[in-house]
């Protein structure tokens, strides 16, 4: 019968399994605080419930205030240049 001794001083042999790494889990990163992303009409009509009008939207969004006014359903009217009446003048009569 054999007896093996184990001496803190003796090499230990090398594994022969291999190690197993396992990948590390990559950190999940969460925002501090809930953020939602808001379309450029939901943007300008919260804008407008807070009290500010379409050109300062407008001003604030970096935007056109025609697209401000269409976010909003505000109409705009076409800029017309006024006419004149379509009544003609007097005619004079020159004495003969």
């Amino acid at each position: 019968m054999e007896i093996n001794t184990i001496s803190s001083n003796a090499p230990t042999p090398p594994s022969t399994t291999p190690a197993v790494s396992t990948p590390a889990k990559p950190k999940e990163t969460f925002p501090k605080q809930d953020t939602v992303t808001l379309s450029g009409a939901a943007l300008a009509k919260s804008l407008k419930q807070s009290g500010m009008s379409a050109a300062q939207i407008a001003q604030r969004m970096h935007l056109d205030i025609k697209t401000v006014d269409q976010y909003l359903g505000i109409a705009t009217n076409a800029v017309t240049t006024p006419t004149m009446p379509s009544t003609a003048a007097p005619q004079v009569k020159q004495a003969s």
